[in-house]
């Protein structure tokens, strides 16, 4: 291939980047300009271009997982939004009523149009006001009678 078309595979794979979503054609794109830079100055064989771009490509692919881990360490979430894919830790702090007895420590409580699993003490009843304290495996709460310290 002649630098030209290692520049345009270059320049196509970064502008690919602002439509197909993920973070990783423009590190491919980088790859197939620095192909292009050295075809530009030395004759290759394809063989020795492909291996060349496919151990740059690895080479820009670590350095953008580096980049991006450091960029992530730094964002925080937002407090509003920190149990934003995770629906039970959403209630731990909120009261239910269980709709069940509880037997073996279990019962259940609903939450909006659904039903969760809860943890609770013995002496519960059906209808008796818990408070979700915890989450178990992201499916079971754990709940005390509400009003308890």
């Amino acid at each position: 291939m002649t630098y030209i078309q290692w520049l345009s595979l270059g320049i196509i794979l970064i502008v690919l980047e602002f439509f197909v979503p993920g973070t990783y054609l423009i590190w491919f794109g980088f790859s197939a300009c620095v192909v292009s830079s050295v075809v530009f100055f030395t004759t290759l064989t394809l063989t020795k271009q492909l291996l060349l771009f496919s151990v740059i490509s690895a080479v820009f692919a670590v350095f953008g997982l580096y980049v991006y881990r450091k960029i992530m360490q730094r964002v925080k979430p937002p407090k509003n939004a920190q149990n934003l894919n995770d629906m039970a830790a959403q209630y731990v702090g909120r009261s239910f009523k269980l709709v069940q007895e509880v037997v073996d420590g279990r019962s259940k409580v609903a939450v909006g149009d659904t039903v969760w699993i809860v943890e609770c003490p013995n002496n519960l009843k059906s209808g008796d006001l818990v408070k979700i304290i915890d989450v178990r495996d992201g499916v079971v709460l754990i709940a005390e009678k509400a009003g308890n310290k």
